[in-house]
């Protein structure tokens, strides 16, 4: 028979962690599911074993995580971590591998705290040894304190760009050159947002200090870039880009590339949640309501996952989400939850004053039309961008299609890596929005697991005679 509890949590980033906590506190039979091996999720990743030089160049923020660890332990609740998710359904069961083993529980509710990912940006040469995500290389540093050596190049856009660029400062690595895609002067639509930005001074200082310090740092740094290319025979040699009009090489041992971040969804579509399109941001995220209730009535989106707001307002969500469940489990009543929930609302919509700007200033300038048809789209099954072209010319016009016709997505990783491209592209072609050429359909497992584990599961009752009527059926 499989485990049951009241509330299952998968994730224990900001969200993860004080859902976890929160629940635990209130008395709540709660479990807390991790992939990674210690809490914290990407943002906090590996902050309790942190050395005191990582604590400092990693900043205040970094910080944070150890509070919300010291509450979450402080809870008592329940958290296995190294669990690695596979399966979702919308009655709430659960199957996840860990330590070699597969099994599937039982949760009243779900709370998915799956946060967000990078967003993959197709460019000539993105596959050579050499090149990786500046959240990979973030962290790279936090899990086991590795620096890059060589000569750096950092490209993209975002905020995040910024940040990593100003630790790599810090820790004495050689930057070659930053190129930012973003505009040199932002539109005038993004300065309607700067008033209730200026609300928070102290978020824009943030900002400011950082630029600063990477101006001061005497190191090239380039806005309005276009045609990035990583270029090498065997790895990573050099990078072009064209700079105010004109073609510049900078030399490169390694590329860390950033183009902002989008919820990471996967877990949601294959549970069947009702997804939704954010038009500015060019991402896909969990219809949900105020307390972050999705469609399916046990499942509920925290954090990043469902719509990116950054780390503080993911904890608060993960709170919220937290209430919310207990209350429907009859552990409070609507009052005490809306009280508890109240300072909660204030400090998001506190920490959302900004957001509006710094999302118009970092808009993604996606357009599929500019990616090039030697272009490798999906890594895993090695299509081309031109593949996907030749595939639209031939009429096919949606992405699950695609993928049939293609195998664009039928890789291991179901289109983690090139799933909003092939949309993009797509989308490009037919001169759609992105949200016309649909989403990918996800499929357990979710991540690969061995069959040997499926088979060897112990499974409950319910799914003993599902598969005891393929077992005997006559041929």
């Amino acid at each position: 028979m499989s485990r049951c509890y009241d509330v299952i949590v998968v994730g224990a980033g900001p969200a993860g962690l004080t859902a976890g906590a929160c629940l635990a506190e209130m008395g709540v039979k709660a479990l807390v599911l991790d992939e990674q091996h210690q809490p914290g999720g990407q943002i906090y990743r590996r902050v309790e074993t942190a050395s005191p030089a990582t604590l400092k160049v990693m900043g205040p923020d970094y910080d944070r995580g150890l509070e919300l660890a010291e509450r979450f332990h402080k809870s008592g609740v329940e958290y296995e971590g190294g669990a690695i998710v596979w399966n979702v359904t919308a009655d709430g069961s659960i199957a996840y591998s860990r330590q070699g083993k597969s099994q599937e529980i039982q949760g009243r509710y779900i709370i998915i705290a799956t946060g967000a990912m990078e967003r993959p940006f197709p460019l000539p040469g993105w596959t050579l040894p050499g090149v990786m995500g500046a959240g990979a290389a973030n962290n790279l540093a936090k899990e086991a304190g590795l620096v890059p050596a060589g000569e750096v190049v950092l490209a993209g856009s975002g905020p995040l760009l910024l940040l990593e660029a100003s630790i790599l400062l810090k820790k004495g690595v050689n930057i070659t050159a930053i190129l930012e895609t973003t505009e040199k002067i932002p539109s005038a639509q993004t300065f309607k947002y700067l008033p209730a930005a200026i609300r928070r001074t102290d978020f824009l200082l943030k900002g400011l200090n950082m630029l600063r310090e990477i101006k001061s740092s005497g190191v090239v740094y380039h806005k309005g870039v276009g045609e990035i290319k990583a270029q090498g025979d065997s790895r990573l040699e050099s990078v072009e880009a064209m700079v105010d009009g004109k073609t510049q090489t900078f030399p490169a041992d390694l590329l860390l590339l950033h183009f902002g971040v989008i919820p990471n969804t996967h877990i949601f579509r294959l549970a069947g949640c009702a997804m939704r399109w954010h038009q500015e941001q060019r991402y896909w995220y969990p219809q949900t309501d105020d307390w972050g209730r999705t469609n399916c009535e046990r499942i509920f989106a925290a954090g990043d996952g469902s719509g990116v707001s950054g780390a503080l307002a993911a904890e608060y969500k993960g709170e919220l989400c937290a209430l919310e469940a207990a209350r429907c489990l009859g552990i409070i009543p609507d009052y005490e939850r809306d009280s508890l929930a109240k300072p909660l609302q204030e400090a998001i919509n506190h920490d959302r004053w900004p957001r509006p700007f710094i999302d118009a200033m970092y808009a993604p300038k996606l357009d599929g039309s500019h990616f090039a048809d030697d272009t490798v789209l999906c890594r895993c099954e090695n299509i081309m961008v031109g593949d996907v072209r030749r595939a639209v010319s031939e009429g096919v016009r949606e992405v699950n299609e695609m993928k049939i016709v293609t195998r664009c997505g039928m890789g291991p990783c179901q289109g983690r890596m090139c799933g909003p491209a092939v949309a993009e592209v797509i989308a490009a072609e037919l001169r759609q929005s992105p949200e016309r050429v649909g989403l990918l359909n996800i499929r357990p497992p979710l991540k690969p697991v061995p069959l040997e584990e499926v088979a060897e599961m112990e499974l409950d009752e319910a799914s003993q005679v599902q598969a005891d009527l393929f077992k005997n059926m006559k041929k």
